[in-house]
């Protein structure tokens, strides 16, 4: 089960995808650092005031069962169909990555420092490695189970000795 602050995070993103583009679930997950399907699943459960019509898998299509209610949205957003009329031309309509997640870092920002308990300082590698994976919080680490983090590379044992007291602290655990 996902934390509060991961589906908080993956929501202020999709707030962030401009009018007329779109982003894969795919995309959206590496921003934040967690699947593509657990991406699909927060929409499905809180997307409501939500542009969730601006997120589409991998190839711009849009899933059977909602086409019908993102049209009139890419309509008035001006985002142009496939000829197949399943979703549209990522190439063409693909929000630019790069300004969503600078834009996103800084919105989220303060939602961590509010949210959030602080990772402990490990070293440069094993900081660059969680960073990579999208984890700035101990919250969100505690999503991981300890043996993913541990093969992620970069990781050494003395920083899981680390993260190992600072779940303790916290009242987290690993994911079992």
């Amino acid at each position: 089960m996902a934390s509060e602050l991961t589906i908080e995070r993956v929501l202020t993103l999709v707030e962030l995808v401009p009018e007329g583009r779109v982003v894969s679930y795919g995309d959206l997950g590496r921003i934040v650092g967690v699947g593509p399907r657990q991406v699909g699943s927060f929409l499905r459960h809180h997307s409501e005031g939500l542009a969730w019509w601006r997120v589409v898998n991998a190839s711009g299509d849009v899933a059977e069962g909602l086409r019908a209610q993102a049209w009139p949205h890419w309509e008035r957003e001006g985002i142009a169909r496939k000829p197949n009329g399943l979703g549209c031309r990522m190439e063409a309509y693909r929000a630019d990555l790069v300004v969503l997640e600078r834009a996103y870092r800084e919105r989220i920002a303060d939602t961590l420092a509010s949210m959030g308990t602080s990772l402990p300082r490990t070293s440069r590698p094993a900081q660059n490695t969680l960073e990579r994976a999208g984890v700035t919080t101990l919250e969100e680490l505690s999503e991981w189970r300890r043996a993913d983090v541990a093969a992620l590379h970069g990781m050494g044992p003395k920083a899981l000795a680390l993260l190992d007291t600072a779940l303790g602290h916290a009242g987290l655990d690993w994911r079992a």
